[in-house]
C-alpha cells in the first residue's frame, strides 16, 4: 500500500492503538501466571484511578522504549509527526486508564470526513474483498486431505502401542480411536488461533466498519514488516509486533485468520515487487550468500521487507537439510511439512517429536496438524531416541515389569524416571536396560536445544516469528533453546512468538523457567 488510505488523524490514532497493544501484551508476557483483567473489564470514569503513571524514558526494558526499536519505525512509516512521538509513548506506558485511551482512539478512527474521495472507499472495499478471497483459499487448503484415514490409523497405532495392555479403549466400527477436541472455552480463545488469550473486543470497536478495521490493521502490518535498519541491523517481522497485532485485532473483534490473510497479501506483494523491479539482480545472488546471511538476499535491493521472507530460492531452514554434526550431536535436520512453503507465510512453525519407535515417528505425528504457518519438523538424534524407546518397550514387556506395573505403560516408566523419589527396587534392578539410553537422550536434547537457539539467532528462519511445539524430549529441546536465547547477549525476545510443551520431562525445580519465559510471548502447556 504505497499511498495510505487513512487521514493524518487516523494514522495517529492507529499508531497510538498499536503502542497501547504493544505495551499491554508485554504485561501478559511478564506476568504469565497472573489472571489479568482484559481491557473491556477494566473500570473507566469515576471507578478508575489516574494516580499510577510511568515515564518511558526511565524504563529502557519496555517494548515501547526507543531502546527496543519496535515502536519508532511504526511511527515513521505511519507518518506520525516527530513531536507527537513522546506523547504517544507516555500514553501507551500509563498503567491505568488504558481502556479509556483505547476507546478514545477507536472513536477517532471511526470518524469520517465528507471530503474523503470515493476512490479511497473503493480501495478499502477492495482490500476487504481481497482478504475474504484469501481466507476462502486458506480454508479450502485446511480441509482434511485424502490421507485422513491413514493419519487416523497411525494415531490409533501409536495409542495402542503406548497404552495399558489391560485397559480397553473405545473404538469406532473401523477399530480406530475417536478423536476428542481440547476443552478450551470460547471466552479464552477469542482470536481464533487455538491459543488461550484473555482479552475481549472493545465496545467502541463497533463504531468502525469492517473495511476500516482491516485498513488500519493492514497499514500497521505493513509498517511492521517494512524494511528498516537499526544499529543491530535489519530486524524483519518481530514476534512482539505480531503479538501486538493479535491483541489489537482482538480489541477490534477481527478474527486472527483475517490477519493471516493480510500477511499473505503483504508477502505476495513484496514478492511480486521483487520479481518486477529486481529480476536481473535477483538472479545473480548466490544461494550460499543467502545462507550465510540467514535472510533473503535481495531484501536490501528493494524498499519492501523481504528480510521477513525465506525459501524463495532454497534458502532458510529447508536449505540446512544436510546432517549437522556439532560436539556430540549426530543428527539435526529440518524437514518441510504442510502446504505453505514458498507461499508468502510470515510466520514459521517448528515441530519437535520426543518419542520415536521408528523413523516415521518424527514426521507422522504432525502431518494432520493444520494451521497457517510455514511448518518444519525437526528430526534429531533418531537412533538414540529409537534405542531409548526400544529399551523401555523391552522392559515393559518383560515379566518383571508386567507384575510390577500390572500392565503399565511407557509414560508410567518415564514419570518414574523423572520422579525425585528413589526408584522402586524392581525398577532399579531392570533400569540398566534404559538408564544409559535415557542419559544419552537427555544430553542430546539439551545440545539440540542449544543448536536450535543458535540457528534462530542467525535468522535461518528468515527473521519471522516462530512457534515452537514439542512433546516429551522434544519439549525439553524447546526449553533448552529458550534458556539459551535468554542467556545469549542481544535482543532475542522477538524471535519466538508462541510455545507449546506437551508432556515435557522437565522438573519444576532447578530449571530456569523464568529466564526462558522472557524470550517468548504466548505459552500453552499440556
Amino acid at each position: 500500500m504505497e499511498i495510505s488510505l487513512l487521514s493524518s488523524t487516523q494514522k495517529y490514532a492507529a499508531s497510538a492503538l498499536f503502542a497501547l497493544a504493544l505495551h499491554h501484551s508485554q504485561l501478559h508476557q511478564t506476568r504469565p501466571t497472573t489472571r489479568l483483567l482484559s481491557l473491556e473489564e477494566e473500570p473507566i470514569g469515576e471507578g478508575a484511578s489516574n494516580s499510577s503513571t510511568i515515564s518511558v524514558s526511565d524504563f529502557p526494558h519496555l517494548w515501547i522504549h526507543d531502546n527496543s526499536g519496535l515502536l519508532l519505525p511504526v511511527f515513521r512509516f505511519m507518518e506520525v509527526e516527530d513531536q507527537a512521538w513522546e506523547g504517544l509513548k507516555e500514553t501507551a506506558g500509563v498503567s491505568t486508564q488504558a481502556r479509556h485511551h483505547v476507546g478514545s482512539f477507536m472513536t477517532l478512527l471511526s470518524e469520517t470526513n465528507d471530503e474523503v474521495s470515493s476512490g479511497i472507499r473503493e480501495k478499502e472495499l477492495a482490500l476487504l474483498k481481497a482478504v475474504d478471497a484469501t481466507m476462502l483459499s486458506m480454508e479450502s487448503s485446511l480441509v482434511l486431505s485424502e490421507d485422513s484415514d491413514k493419519n487416523c490409523d497411525y494415531e490409533t497405532h501409536c495409542r495402542q502401542r503406548c497404552a495399558y495392555p489391560d485397559t480397553t479403549t473405545a473404538t469406532d466400527p473401523n477399530g480406530r480411536i475417536p478423536r476428542t477436541a481440547p476443552n478450551i472455552s470460547n471466552n479464552e480463545d477469542v482470536d481464533g488461533s487455538g491459543f488461550r488469550f484473555f482479552e475481549k473486543p472493545i465496545e467502541e470497536g463497533k463504531l468502525l466498519s469492517e473495511e476500516r478495521k482491516l485498513t488500519v490493521l493492514y497499514e500497521l502490518l505493513s509498517s511492521c514488516v517494512a524494511d528498516y535498519v537499526t544499529d543491530g541491523g535489519s530486524k524483519g517481522y518481530d514476534a512482539r509486533h505480531r503479538v501486538a497485532l493479535r491483541l489489537l485485532a482482538t480489541w477490534l473483534n477481527v478474527k486472527w485468520t483475517k490477519m493471516e490473510a493480510m500477511e499473505i497479501i503483504v508477502a505476495c506483494n513484496l514478492i511480486v515487487r521483487l520479481k518486477n523491479e529486481d529480476a536481473e539482480q535477483f538472479g545473480k545472488i548466490k544461494n550460499d550468500k543467502w545462507k550465510q546471511a540467514g535472510i533473503i538476499g535481495a531484501s536490501a535491493l528493494t524498499g519492501g521487507s523481504l528480510v521477513a521472507l525465506t525459501g524463495a530460492a532454497g534458502a532458510g531452514l529447508a536449505g540446512s537439510r544436510t546432517v549437522i554434526r556439532i560436539e556430540d550431536l549426530d543428527e539435526f535436520e529440518f524437514i518441510q511439512t504442510g502446504l505453505y512453503h514458498n507461499q508468502g507465510r510470515l510466520a514459521v512453525g517448528i515441530l519437535i517429536s520426543g518419542i520415536a519407535f521408528e523413523e516415521e515417528d518424527f514426521l507422522r505425528p504432525w502431518e494432520n496438524y493444520n494451521d497457517n504457518l510455514e511448518r518444519y519438523v525437526l528430526k534429531w538424534e533418531s537412533k538414540n531416541l529409537i534405542a531409548l524407546n526400544a529399551g523401555i518397550t523391552e522392559w515393559i514387556t518383560s515379566k518383571v515389569a508386567s507384575n510390577l506395573l500390572q500392565g503399565g505403560a511407557m509414560l508410567t516408566v518415564l514419570s518414574t524416571l523423572l520422579a525425585e523419589e528413589p526408584l522402586p527396587a524392581a525398577l532399579l534392578a531392570a533400569s540398566d536396560l534404559i538408564d544409559s539410553a535415557w542419559a544419552i537422550a537427555v544430553d542430546r536434547s539439551d545440545k539440540a536445544g542449544k543448536l536450535l537457539a543458535e540457528l534462530l539467532i542467525s535468522g535461518l528462519q528468515g527473521h519471522r516469528p516462530v512457534t515452537l511445539i514439542g512433546f516429551s524430549l522434544g519439549a525439553r529441546v524447546i526449553l533448552k533453546c529458550l534458556q539459551c536465547l535468554a542467556e545469549t547477549q542481544g535482543d532475542n525476545a522477538g524471535l519466538v512468538e508462541r510455545v507449546i510443551l506437551l508432556g515435557a520431562p522437565i522438573p519444576i525445580k532447578d530449571e530456569k523457567w523464568e529466564d526462558a519465559r522472557k524470550v517468548f510471548l504466548i505459552a500453552f502447556k499440556l
